[in-house]
């Protein structure tokens, strides 16, 4: 029987929301701030927490499957919730009881977090200074050298990985399991994972070797849905984005000429 046949209509509406990873584009790797955060987190009232042990689960699914990616290194990314949020003077800590560890955040947003066996045994959380749901983070996987408007597949492919092992457990029971079962929101034709632009898109090209492809956007231009289940692509195939301003600057310009 078809994989498709398993699954009605309604269940299959489901699988279409799934995990919608959020990682801007022209993304880069600068170093962390050296800067101390003097923010205090715990003086913030209910904040956003991640579990240590569950973020750890990350880095397992980064280490058994970096082939997708094997010259970037595993960074995750800070971002607001809404564009209404300011990430001015945001902060993250590892906080459990007689236990608090700052954690580096760079210019850009993004962090790494290491194995940490005192923090693994205290069962830390990951705190920020925002309130609960105004933050929130994502894998940022980016191979270097590449320029800033390029994205690769294989990267792509693995920050679907890393956060599939760390959500998955927090999602309900039946949407868990339909994911399970039409193999999972990384490897499934029948799973849509749109991903997010840092600005309004006039499209995304697909391109190996002499074959291209347009991928599609969302309806407000925000989003783009990359074919991570596709083994026809390979994981070196790049994605090239071309953005609404630029190209409505390069109309003006002829135009004027």
């Amino acid at each position: 029987m078809p994989p498709a046949r398993l699954f009605p209509p309604a269940l299959l509406c489901l699988l279409t929301a799934c995990l919608i990873p959020a990682h801007a584009q022209d993304a880069g790797t600068p170093e962390d701030s050296a800067a101390a955060q003097v923010i205090d987190v715990r003086g913030t009232r209910d904040p956003d927490l991640q579990p240590y042990r569950t973020m750890l689960k990350g880095l397992d699914a980064y280490a058994d499957h970096q082939r997708l990616a094997p010259g970037a290194p595993l960074r995750f990314k800070l971002m607001a919730a809404t564009p209404a949020v300011s990430m001015a003077d945001v902060a993250l800590r590892l906080e459990a009881d007689n236990l608090s560890v700052a954690i580096p955040l760079a210019s850009d947003g993004t962090f790494a977090l290491t194995r940490d066996k005192t923090a693994y045994d205290a069962n830390a959380d990951l705190v920020s200074n925002k309130k609960r749901s105004t933050v929130r983070w994502r894998p940022n996987i980016v191979t270097p050298g590449l320029p800033a408007n390029v994205r690769r597949l294989g990267d792509l492919r693995l920050e679907c990985e890393v956060r599939w092992a760390v959500e998955q457990d927090a999602l309900p029971f039946m949407r868990r399991n339909l994911f399970k079962l039409a193999g999972g929101p990384c490897h499934s034709a029948m799973i849509s994972v749109p991903y997010p632009a840092a600005r309004t898109l006039a499209g995304v090209l697909l391109k190996s070797g002499d074959r291209s492809v347009r991928l599609p956007l969302g309806e407000d231009r925000q989003r783009y849905t990359p074919p991570l289940h596709d083994a026809s692509w390979n994981d070196d195939a790049l994605l090239t984005f071309s953005y609404a301003d630029e190209e409505q600057a390069a109309t003006a310009a002829r135009k004027s000429l």
